[in-house]
């Protein structure tokens, strides 16, 4: 360096106008700046490339603390600038880098989850700033670390960390969850002390209700309406399957009159419709929620016996007292 500065002032003398470039830096507190010719090496080459350059008139130089992020030395503040002839340069760091930022928590983190018995749950935490930070999934019932960063640290294969690169949002993927899954999970982020959010996931097993059940009285010849109904679930099942002995209920022309007819929604609802009932349509009926709990009734087509059991599922109410006082009639007549 001192052989530069040397012929720098020998071609100043000589000329009495050459002014020769050079790039003052300054290391964190170290106040003696180290100077750099225009032949700088890759390494210090790459701290000059992302600089914007502007003309300015005044060579200045001027720095302040910096801070190492991934390999590169970023400044705290708007820091270095670089001075020649004619031209300057000013480095300005990342937001995503900031170091006087802790990381945070976005308002758009749920903190309630809800789903149904073997549909994949996602638990999902939204952390601003996170810088070098990483970001963990703890188990609260044992206390389980499941996670870290993209690794996962558990045997059991239905949970997996998730995390696209260059996005904040980092989440918790658990296939086929039970009802045990149920519980509180912990989204930690390694800063000190530890910043945590803790969302509750809830597993449930909607029940699909067939009223009035168990049995259906029907006359031959009539109508058959069973209606089956999901009140209690988050999101409406896929699809509603009809049974009748253990087979499920199809269209393929075997038996004319058939419509089930299904409408989902908060409540969902599904009806099967059979026109024209014969004794072949007795039996058992299941109307199986695709991953819900599922319901039956047995169905009993009468032939005239019963004419006041009709498919509202009476059983003919007070049958019982109507035979007992024809019974103490009898008696009464073999004792005359």
């Amino acid at each position: 360096m001192s052989f530069f500065r040397l012929v720098c002032f020998l071609l100043l003398l000589v000329t009495q106008g050459v002014r020769c470039s050079a790039v003052t830096w300054t290391r964190g507190n170290d106040a003696s700046p180290e100077l750099f010719s225009d032949g700088l090496s890759p390494s210090q080459a790459s701290l000059v490339r992302p600089f914007s350059f502007s003309s300015s008139s005044s060579p200045t130089s001027t720095a302040n603390n910096s801070v190492l992020q991934g390999g590169a030395v970023y400044p705290s503040s708007m820091t270095h600038r670089v001075v020649g002839a004619g031209s300057s340069a000013v480095f300005t760091p990342p937001a995503r880098f900031s170091n006087t930022v802790l990381p945070s928590f976005a308002n758009t983190t749920v903190t309630n989850v809800t789903v149904i018995r073997g549909k994949t749950a996602y638990l999902r935490c939204h952390v601003l700033n996170i810088g070098t930070k990483t970001v963990s999934w703890v188990r609260h019932d044992d206390i389980h670390v499941l996670t870290v960063g993209r690794l996962t640290f558990t045997n059991d294969d239905r949970f997996e960390a998730m995390n696209k690169p260059g996005s904040d949002v980092w989440s918790l993927r658990i296939k086929f969850p039970q009802l045990h899954d149920s519980g509180k999970y912990e989204c930690q982020v390694s800063t000190r002390p530890t910043r945590s959010r803790v969302i509750t996931l809830n597993v449930v097993e909607p029940r699909a209700v067939i009223p009035p059940g168990p049995e259906l009285y029907v006359d031959h010849g009539s109508p058959l309406n069973i209606t089956c109904v999901i009140p209690d679930s988050p999101e409406p099942p896929d699809h509603v399957f009809w049974y009748h002995r253990d087979k499920m209920v199809s269209f393929d022309g075997s038996r004319q009159g058939v419509s089930i007819t299904t409408d989902k929604g908060s409540v969902t609802t599904s009806i099967l419709l059979i026109q024209d009932v014969t004794t072949k349509d007795s039996g058992l009926y299941i109307c199986a929620p695709q991953g819900m709990k599922e319901a039956s009734v047995r169905v009993r087509v009468l032939n005239g016996e019963l004419p006041q059991a009709m498919q509202t599922g009476s059983t003919c109410q007070g049958c019982g007292s109507s035979y007992l006082l024809l019974l103490l009639a009898a008696l009464y007549l073999l004792l005359l």
